[in-house]
């Protein structure tokens, strides 16, 4: 029986979470349900990509602090879904949108939802950090990408949550190079005849990016044919005091011309910056899944990667090189290893060979049990909201 299913995102932009609910869209709409991928959209310019299914953008307003935003966007995605629910299956990928629908249940709006958790902040405010926590508590239905995860919310929240895990799209992500990858080092200012160490989500504590400015500084200084490029960044969060200190190291070490942070790439881009680099270095502190590493593999580039979960749940040992986060030198020797003479070679095969096994149909067809049941929930009869508003004065 095909499900109408409405997938939301906090926002167009390409993180995580955007992307994973993005192609879980586009995998259910491929099997013959009615999807609509809806998100809050400030500059009006829709997704990073156009995806293979129908998109509802809800206008949203630019703020500037955090709590503020939370309840900001929370109140648009509510307001915006108040009275449209048409939907089988409503489905959050992140707090924001799950608080919101956790209102429309409060109001008798909607029966239930579900919810996928990627990963857990960790919050000062206490108001965000307690949208976090609603937005998990509140789910009809729990998804998460790792067993990391799943252990986590069974034992702080006692909730239990299926492993969908993640996919990559192998006729987007593949290792041979196509007609963008001529141009792209020019397109973003890299170095034409430089070695390429990426990394990819941007300047932030989480993704841990001054170990690996120290790690490539040491590289650096034996071979300065290498160029670290990160890549990405666009976030809800405040990351510029972490930001501000990595660009003192980068003042202070004299790496200046050998480290490019593009910003924001072009989706289309995104293989062709694989292609062009030797390695992807991840040495995430926390990580729901880990999508990057499988495309970068897809691509035919050797990962470094935590040798902790979640990475260790669903690759290899042989499939990726392997560091400590809080070890630099185990970073150092990693990246060295990656960028070894046979290893650009051997994973021109073995990385997409690793990629296959993950295929988003998959991931898609792990939902359906919980939407099933999301859809057979009784519906009550909602409160018609906004009614004063069009009685005669």
């Amino acid at each position: 029986m095909s499900l109408s299913i409405g997938i939301l995102t906090h926002s167009t932009n390409p993180r995580g979470g955007v992307v994973h609910g993005m192609a879980l869209a586009e995998a259910l709409s491929d099997v013959g349900h009615d999807v609509t991928l809806i998100a809050p959209d400030v500059s009006g310019a829709g997704f990073f990509r156009t995806p293979r299914c129908a998109t509802r953008f809800i206008p949203a307003t630019s703020v500037p602090d955090l709590p503020t935003l939370v309840e900001r966007r929370i109140a648009e995605i509510r307001d915006a879904l108040r009275n449209d629910t048409h939907f089988d299956v409503l489905h959050a990928q992140d707090p924001i949108s799950a608080n919101a629908l956790a209102e429309l249940v409060e109001e008798g709006q909607i029966p239930g939802f579900a919810r996928t958790v990627h990963h857990l902040d960790r919050f000062s405010h206490p108001g965000v950090a307690a949208r976090q926590t609603r937005g998990l508590t509140a789910a009809t239905e729990l998804f998460t990408v790792s067993q990391l995860w799943a252990d986590t919310l069974l034992a702080q929240y006692g909730r239990h949550a299926p492993v969908v895990g993640n996919g990559v799209d192998l006729a987007r992500f593949f290792p041979e190079p196509c007609v963008r990858d001529a141009q792209l080092r020019n397109r973003y200012g890299l170095p034409l005849n430089a070695r390429l160490i990426l990394s990819v989500g941007g300047i932030e504590r989480r993704k841990n990016t001054l170990a690996l400015l120290g790690a490539f500084e040491v590289l650096y200084h034996d071979d300065p044919t290498l160029h670290l490029v990160i890549a990405g960044g666009a976030s809800l969060l405040d990351h510029s005091d972490y930001h501000r200190l990595f660009d003192e190291q980068v003042q202070s070490s004299g790496l200046a011309d050998a480290v490019t942070v593009t910003g924001t790439v072009a989706d289309e881009d995104m293989p062709a910056l694989y292609r062009q680099s030797s390695v992807l270095a991840y040495p995430s502190q926390t990580e729901g899944f880990g999508l990057c590493p499988l495309e970068a593999l897809a691509c035919g580039i050797p990962v470094v990667v935590p040798a902790a979960a979640p990475f260790t749940e669903h690759l290899h040992a042989f499939e990726a090189f392997w560091c400590q986060p809080e070890s630099p030198e185990t970073l150092v020797r990693a990246l060295r290893d990656a960028l070894g003479t046979l290893s650009p070679v051997c994973f021109q095969t073995s990385g997409p060979a690793t990629a296959r096994r993950f295929d988003w149909r998959s991931v898609a067809s792990r939902h359906l049990p919980a939407y099933r049941r999301l859809a057979a929930l009784p519906h009550t009869d909602a409160p018609v909201f906004g009614a004063l508003s069009s009685c005669p004065k």
